[in-house]
């Protein structure tokens, strides 16, 4: 790793000493009070409960996976305004924002605007569109208040989850209606983030049920491209609600939620003529709606049963497509406890979609319509090998229109040296299944001038992949260990190493190259890639976090992690579409309580270059400081990206994708809760 120190780094570098030493200095006694800064103890954090590494409530110290859980603690003190800037606290996960409303996030590398081996779910409801096999990050919000977690596993969870969790699962759990009572207010006003505001108010209908109203709206600033406005603001409203049930025997949830919003784009249309290049800006079009419902039966003291239907619907007009998508899924599964030792979780899922995909410039769709399907079963049993080792094995069946049967299977050792040190290591398989771009579409991907090493020809050829509907699913063997430990109240160490062998994985196959013809002149030279499963290798690396409370009123967080690609590319478009990732990031966040009532986070990151888009190393500063003056009054003062005036953080991998200059802002947030 090598560190340039230019002098505008120097200048930012000084001010964060300074703040420092004015940190240092303020940990004297007279400092020390009573707060609820940090107020889990070493039970707690031992037994907090996670859902998405077993489909059943465990501890997470006992969870034999690569978990990171961001809590509402990390979510009050982060800075936050949006659900991608919480992820940037996550070991191994890499989050770049494009610009304004675009985000790249993926775990384990393999990021870009449209990463494909993430899978993201809000309270049980996939958001993962099977169109071009990611997630729209511009329309996942919610009202940060509302969320009571974020469970973050990296590495496969495909035994349970199904196709496409290949790299990690993102799993956003928002609260009960009955534990945000009251009504809560939240107002802001800043550079970047111009505005906006939001409201929650939850009602007791009676002792068993309960009801959340919610409602938000926002507007954002543009960014920068070549030192102007890029045109990339944006304004969103959204509302929704949770009601919730809990009885004797059954609970269940029910969530709808509907948005709608519209948000500047630049556009790069590649042409034949002049400098091979039109930008252009429009508007994307934004709205959707959500509804589901889960229920939970209690059987016996040893088995419940759950069963959750969802219907989603999204549509989203753009310059290169419009857009629309309607799912239905209906999922259920069944835990059963034998003895302390011996626990058994089963279910099956159907999930139909259907999509209507109208094309414009540099895109095609055959057909324009198309519905198709998914349907699967899962088991996995935990069993007690002895006092203090636990083998998990489990596998999913999955039958999808595009491969058909697909199975992932998984196994998974538990060892608890002791009550606060625990070891687990891990050998499962994923699949990501072809998208409807993959089997049926084409997208014009980029442009090689004449003399481009791969562009012999006098004319500007165009790189076009096209889909094939023998496009066979990507497959992950992933061999994983890890170490958890809690010394104490005050320290806590996660280690995660990895091992990843991919096969099968998305590569353009050469067509014969056709020469066009425009008005009866050569103009251009189709390149044609026809999808493809050529690619294979593997990466490896580690994630670590720590956690240390230095004092009572002082809390630092750590993390570091590092990752290598072992790939043989057969051209350098192919390894341009892979291989977005840095290969060392850090985060340090310092959690500082100076009085009873005014806390601050300093948040510095780290991101390494990633050579094959020329992308420098990043560094970045946030600063966060709460005052409370009173219980049902919250201010927030917060400072974002303060190390640069404006950076780009990454590039699409689609070249019509036009990325921006992300600058430093600030915004100040008010909570009044009523």
């Amino acid at each position: 790793m090598r560190f340039r120190m230019t002098a505008d780094f120097k200048q930012s570098t000084r001010g964060l000493i300074i703040l420092c030493l004015l940190f240092t200095f303020s940990l004297s006694p007279g400092w020390a009070h009573e707060n609820d800064f940090f107020e889990m103890s070493l039970e707690e954090l031992i037994n907090l409960q996670v859902v998405s590494a077993a489909k059943k409530p465990t501890s997470r110290f006992k969870t034999p996976a690569a978990i990171f859980v961001i809590t509402r603690e990390d979510i009050k003190h982060s800075g936050a305004n949006s659900i991608p800037e919480l992820l940037k606290m996550v070991p191994g996960m890499n989050v770049a924002q494009l610009d304004t409303n675009r985000w790249a996030i993926s775990a384990r590398g393999f990021n870009g605007e449209f990463a494909n081996k993430l899978l993201v779910m809000i309270d049980g409801r996939s958001v993962y569109t099977p169109v071009f096999s990611g997630v729209y990050w511009d329309i996942q919000d919610l009202i940060l208040e509302e969320i009571d977690r974020i469970e973050v596993i990296r590495g496969p969870g495909a035994a349970l989850w199904g196709a496409n969790a290949v790299n990690g699962i993102v799993n956003i759990i928002t609260r009960s209606a009955e534990d945000t009572s009251g009504r809560h207010l939240t107002t802001w006003i800043g550079t970047e983030d111009l505005g906006g505001l939001s409201l929650m108010q939850s009602v007791a209908i009676n002792p068993k049920s309960h009801l959340r109203l919610t409602a938000k709206g926002f507007a954002r600033g543009d960014s920068q491209r070549d030192n102007t406005g890029a045109e990339d603001d944006s304004t969103q409203g959204r509302a929704g609600f949770r009601w919730d049930h809990t009885g004797a025997t059954y609970t269940g949830k029910t969530t709808g939620g509907f948005y709608q919003g519209q948000q500047g784009t630049n556009f790069d249309r590649i042409t034949y003529q002049g400098d091979y290049h039109d930008f252009f800006n429009d508007d994307t079009d934004l709205r959707g709606a959500h509804l589901l419902t889960s229920w939970s039966r209690k059987l016996n003291e040893h088995s419940h049963q759950t069963l959750q239907l969802y219907f989603d619907y999204s549509h989203r007009e753009t310059a290169l497509y419009n857009e629309e998508l309607q799912t239905l899924d209906v999922d259920f599964q069944q835990n059963y406890a034998f003895d302390a030792g011996h626990q058994l979780t089963w279910g099956g899922n159907l999930r139909a979609h259907a999509d209507h995909i109208e094309t414009h410039s540099h895109t095609l769709m055959d057909p324009a319509r198309d519905q198709y399907d998914l349907f699967g079963v899962f088991a996995q049993a935990d069993y007690s090998l002895c006092k203090d080792l636990t083998l998990t094995l489990g596998s999913k069946f999955e039958h999808n229109d595009f491969t058909g049967w697909e199975i992932q299977p998984n196994g998974r050792l538990l060892w608890e040296l002791s009550e606060t040190v625990s070891l687990w290591g891990a050998v499962s398989s994923a699949v990501r299944t072809p998208s409807r771009l993959e089997s049926d579409g084409q997208i014009v991907v980029t442009l090689l001038p004449p003399g481009h090493p791969e562009n012999p020809s006098p004319l500007p050829a165009f790189v076009i992949f096209r889909g094939d509907d023998a496009y066979a699913s990507e497959e992950l063997t992933a061999y994983e260990l890890g170490l958890r430990t809690l010394l104490n109240d005050g320290f806590r160490f996660d280690l995660a190493l990895f091992l990843n062998n991919y096969d099968k994985l998305r590569a353009g196959q050469y067509q014969p190259q056709d020469v066009i013809n425009v008005a009866g002149v050569p103009a251009y030279v189709d390149v044609g890639r026809l999808a493809g499963n050529t690619l294979h290798g593997e990466t490896y690396g580690f994630e670590m976090a720590v956690e240390w409370q230095a004092s009572e009123a002082w809390k630092l967080m750590g993390s570091y992690s590092y990752i290598d690609m072992d790939f043989d590319f057969d051209n350098r478009l192919e390894e341009y579409l892979n291989s977005f990732s840095a290969q060392h990031q850090a985060s340090l966040q310092s959690r500082f309580a100076l009085t009873c009532n005014i806390e601050t986070n300093l948040w510095l990151t780290y991101t390494d270059a990633i050579k094959v888009q020329s992308q420098p190393q990043i560094w970045d500063l946030s600063i966060w400081i709460g005052w409370q003056p009173a219980p049902q009054w919250q201010w927030e003062l917060v400072g974002q990206n303060l190390l640069h005036n404006q950076k780009k953080q990454l590039n699409s991998e689609v070249t019509s994708m036009v990325s921006s200059d992300i600058e430093r802002s600030g915004f100040l947030r008010v909570n009044y809760q009523f």
